[in-house]
């Protein structure tokens, strides 16, 4: 009985040594894996969307902050269809309505929060950006005098000289690598503003 119990007393010792190490080895693979995934994160670009806000509703001079018009309801639906299969992990817009409402079907549409920015605050809203997306993909809404500034505090070279007033239709891409450097593309999307 004695030999039985020693055996049995020596069998489930071995069992709990190999258990442990088990689980050991599972949680440093588990570590590497997360180590991998944010060094991975660290060493890829920062992808940022810049938009203006969509048509706004002009027919009452007086309202300060005014929603979008039904043709700027449709670029916003413009948006979600071109960001279609990219990766959005994050969405910045000011305390405006319509900038609100310009990335609206995109946060519906990837369940994502509409995070709020100071209009002429580039340089706080780009090291919001840097240091809490790396490695992601951005999508901004701002104004037709803020988008090609955010363009420049982001490290890029301003595209066009300008965006007019009743310009709504630019899409600006911009990629900052990890070292800092950025380049823009520009692009249309919906329906041809003049």
């Amino acid at each position: 009985m004695n030999t039985k119990l020693n055996l049995l007393l020596k069998l489930w010792l071995l069992l709990l040594v190999f258990s442990t190490v088990a689980c050991r080895s599972n949680t440093n693979a588990t570590e590497a894996a997360m180590a991998e995934n944010a060094d991975s994160k660290a060493a890829a670009p920062v992808v940022v969307y810049l938009v203006r806000h969509a048509e706004k509703d002009i027919s009452d001079p007086a309202n300060q902050d005014p929603g979008l018009t039904p043709a700027g309801q449709a670029r916003a639906e413009a948006l979600l269809t071109l960001l279609e299969g990219q990766d959005v992990d994050a969405l910045y817009a000011t305390k405006y309505i319509r900038t609100i409402n310009t990335l609206k079907p995109l946060a519906d549409a990837r369940q994502l929060e509409v995070r709020q920015y100071e209009a002429h605050d580039f340089n706080n809203l780009k090291q919001q950006i840097l240091q809490n997306h790396r490695g992601e993909t951005v999508v901004v809404a701002g104004h037709s005098n803020t988008v090609l500034p955010i363009v420049e505090a982001l490290g890029a070279k301003r595209p066009v000289p300008e965006i007019s007033d009743n310009k709504y239709d630019f899409l600006f891409k911009v990629t900052v690598a990890p070292d800092g450097t950025a380049t823009v593309e520009s692009s249309q999307f919906g329906a041809v503003s003049n």
